[in-house]
């Protein structure tokens, strides 16, 4: 469970970062290209696996790779819009509630056991994630914020799933580093190529808080694949079941943090979410 903690405190603090990074007008392209090459550095860094560019080139995981960098820098761009622009609770829910996406591919295409308590504490789940981050969509908030909830629920949800199915048949504890590095090294060179495509309107030079919120996203960013890695190879809990853990506790910690640091007001509807939300977490354990 200490793993599972771990990418659950690394994500509240990648939506907080985005959060405050906003006050200090902070580019989010130059944000998020700064993450990812701390976490490409973290990764390699603690990487013990002997290394060649041919080796990489070649290995069975590599393709999964690029995939998932590509889904990545997208999905983190969206999400950092997002946490800008509607909020750190609007936004967990949009990105948490696609939970049901891999859950849903666990249990149907690994054959993962269930039960009606297990599949009503999911149920339990899914609303608490919504009514605990519920915030009513404005009128002028326009059309691409009210659109915007939807693409990084999907997007969000098919990404987990194809993290799930690349690290049941191709991730094993031994190079998980290795591969949560090249991941995030995929995404820095979108990134860059990105940059470089929009020079005429991207600065060159960083600010101080463009560098220091990099930083401290990649750091998150990093220990959030790799500590959700390392939960599904060695919890004895279903992946469903973590994957509703981690993103149900994921949600209530950014409604605190919301609330708490970023005067995000709690309705009752947002309150009694979190009492659902307890309730499936207790429900989800014991079975």
């Amino acid at each position: 469970m200490i793993y599972l903690l771990l990418s659950i405190l690394s994500s509240a603090i990648i939506f907080t970062t985005f959060k405050i990074s906003e006050r200090f007008n902070t580019n989010l392209v130059k944000l998020i290209t700064v993450n990812y090459l701390v976490a490409s550095i973290l990764g390699f860094s603690f990487n013990k696996q002997p290394l060649s560019i041919s080796g990489l080139l070649s290995s069975y995981w590599f393709p999964f790779a690029i995939l998932i960098g590509f889904s990545f820098i997208l999905m983190f761009f969206l999400i950092g819009y997002s946490t800008r622009k509607s909020g750190v609770a609007v936004t967990s829910i949009a990105s948490k509630m696609s939970m049901v996406i891999p859950i849903l591919f666990s249990i149907l295409y690994f054959s993962e056991k269930y039960n009606a308590i297990k599949i009503s504490g999911l149920i339990i789940a899914a609303v608490a994630v919504f009514l605990s981050s519920y915030r009513p969509v404005l009128k002028k908030q326009g059309f691409l914020l009210f659109f915007l909830p939807i693409v990084i629920f999907f997007g969000s949800g098919i990404t987990d799933s194809i993290v799930k199915y690349a690290q049941t048949h191709h991730i094993p504890n031994s190079i998980s580093l290795l591969f949560s590095a090249m991941v995030f090294s995929v995404a820095l060179i979108l990134g860059v190529f990105y940059t470089i495509l929009k020079r005429k309107s991207i600065s060159a030079n960083f600010s101080f808080a463009e560098i220091t919120g990099g930083i401290i996203l990649g750091t998150a960013n990093f220990g959030s694949l790799y500590f959700f890695i390392l939960a599904l190879n060695n919890s004895k809990l279903d992946s469903s079941i973590v994957f509703g853990l981690n993103n149900i506790c994921i949600v209530l910690l950014s409604v605190v943090i919301g609330s708490a640091i970023f005067k995000e007001k709690l309705t009752k509807i947002n309150h009694a979410g979190i009492v659902l939300a307890i309730i499936a977490i207790l429900i989800l354990m014991i079975y």
